[in-house]
């Protein structure tokens, strides 16, 4: 367990409920100082944060931002999350887009987004939430991305992180374990845009558009758009399988 983890686990059992709420908002106080001067924020934004029941509003326009507790005023998007991710997200245990990863639409992320009643999305909305999850929560200017075993969270089977998103683009890593297997479910084998997976550890067996092989570690593979694609290791293998995933083009 990193110090970091320590510590916080441990005034976790001292404090009391209004000095845990005092630390929430002292953390993203932190984050709403470093976005004050992000490149990223060129125009006016508001939007919520919920930790538990607790709701706070951010507002940014360039080289400003602060931190209010309460609900948005006017409809908006917000995040929602709890003490314990935040925490882990400010100690780069996990960043809020690996958080907030998800193999379908209905599965529990730690961090999610959600939109409040009334709020009216633009054509260039899920880009700005993107953005936004991105540049607000990864403080530091150039922004570093930690990665690696332990830095993951389940979906489509195996152990993923993700490192960035936008339009046309995505982008991330994973780490197959023996006895998991990746895009079980036949609901998420294709997609309707490239993919390139890089193998950099070991090697996977792998079913794309219906032929099996083996994928093996100094090997990018390409996949069409609208091509199945699955990977496992079988539960006596004595290895794991770690790479890198990038998704791209119309739709990605």
């Amino acid at each position: 367990m990193r110090k970091s983890s320590l510590i916080a686990a441990v005034a976790a059992l001292t404090l009391s409920p209004a000095a845990l709420a005092d630390d929430v908002a002292d953390t993203l106080q932190r984050f709403v100082a470093d976005y004050a001067s992000d490149p990223s924020v060129t125009a006016e934004q508001s939007f919520g944060i919920r930790v538990g029941e607790d709701w706070y509003t951010v507002t940014a326009s360039p080289g400003r931002a602060s931190l209010r507790e309460g609900q948005p005023g006017e409809p908006t998007f917000y995040f929602v999350t709890d003490a314990e991710t935040l925490a882990r997200v400010e100690a780069d245990e996990i960043n809020a887009l690996t958080g907030m990863a998800k193999a379908f639409s209905s599965d529990f992320a730690p961090m999610d987004a959600d939109v409040m009643e009334g709020f009216q999305p633009t054509e260039d909305f899920v880009g700005e939430l993107l953005g936004i999850s991105f540049h607000f929560w990864t403080m530091g200017q150039p922004e570093a991305i930690p990665f690696g075993r332990g830095m993951t969270r389940m979906t489509h089977g195996a152990n993923a992180g993700i490192f960035y998103y936008q339009p046309g683009f995505r982008s991330g890593f994973f780490h197959i374990e023996p006895g998991q297997y990746v895009n079980e479910d036949e609901r998420s084998r294709s997609n309707p845009f490239p993919s390139l997976f890089i193998l950099t550890e070991g090697w996977a067996h792998a079913r794309i558009n219906g032929v099996e092989m083996r994928v093996e570690a100094g090997n990018a593979y390409f996949i069409p758009a609208n091509h199945s694609h699955e990977f496992w290791l079988p539960e006596d293998a004595d290895h794991d399988a770690f790479g890198f995933l990038f998704m791209f083009g119309d739709g990605a």
